[in-house]
């Protein structure tokens, strides 16, 4: 992956300036991304002591500048111009990030850059997939991939997409004024995951049986099932149900039961998944 970016000449000069006055050697600039591919995206650029930046980081020079971008923030990155403007005598670099707050397109394949711990679907038996390794993404939802290699289905966990460089969809939420857990926030959250083999949510699957909330103890109780009893990723899905919950403003803690009672049918499917799965 390349990163094409702009810096004008007179931001080039300005930021040049500020480099030579900073007391260490060889000082640098790193531009990332914070909340990338949301509503509250915001473009940064700090200084980079020599050896302080990423091994994944991508280097370009523009001059005498040099640039550090994080590989995790590329796709936000694209297309990006820092100029300058001049206000009262005053200088401010300006950054402009047009595909900023874009869900980045994620490639079709590509090749581990590192040992990949993952868990092969649907037994749900953990595996490393090598470095080097061509994988195919056959998923990208709720922030993990699910990916073909050598003809068998393996899941990557969001820490593992993101440790590859890759960005999550997932929701950035507002606190509310009122200080309290939003019942429309844990089901949003919820939505964010997926079934490994399927690309619908747990809540358009009809997997979520209850949701209860305590106010008071700030938590969260959810009781929901599975499409199969047998299915080796149970714990995993409702450890990713669990997982999205506690990133719900005001939730301190949850807890997520599985149960079969009453069993899961194709009654449970919403009509927005009915229409996904070709059932309707």
């Amino acid at each position: 992956m390349n990163i094409n970016a702009e810096v004008t000449p007179e931001a080039r000069d300005f930021l040049m300036s500020l480099l030579a006055k900073q007391a260490v050697p060889g000082m640098t600039v790193r531009v990332y991304m914070e909340n990338g591919g949301t509503q509250k995206a915001e473009t940064c650029l700090a200084f980079c002591p020599p050896g302080e930046e990423s091994s994944k980081d991508f280097r370009k020079e523009f001059g005498d500048l040099i640039l550090y971008f994080d590989a995790a923030s590329v796709p936000y990155l694209q297309d990006m111009q820092i100029g300058l403007d001049e206000e009262d005598g005053l200088q401010t670099p300006t950054i402009k990030a047009p595909n900023s707050k874009k869900l980045a397109k994620q490639p079709k394949t590509f090749v581990l850059s590192e040992d990949c711990p993952a868990l092969k679907v649907p037994s749900g038996e953990s595996v490393t997939l090598k470095q080097g390794a061509s994988v195919l993404i056959t998923q990208a939802l709720g922030g993990s991939f699910t990916v073909n290699h050598q003809g068998n289905l393996y899941r990557l966990s969001p820490e593992v997409t993101r440790k590859l460089g890759f960005q999550s969809d997932a929701i950035v939420f507002e606190p509310p004024e009122d200080g309290k857990i939003s019942d429309q926030q844990c089901w949003d959250a919820m939505r964010l995951v997926y079934d490994p083999e399927i690309p619908v949510n747990v809540v358009g699957l009809g997997l979520i049986y209850k949701l209860d909330i305590d106010q008071d103890k700030h938590f969260v109780f959810v009781e929901m099932t599975l499409t199969s009893a047998g299915c080796g990723m149970g714990a995993i899905i409702a450890g990713d149900v669990k997982d999205k919950l506690l990133q719900v403003p005001n939730v301190k803690d949850g807890k997520v039961d599985v149960v079969f009672d009453p069993p899961w049918s194709y009654d449970n499917l919403e009509e927005e998944a009915r229409l996904e799965l070709g059932l309707i």
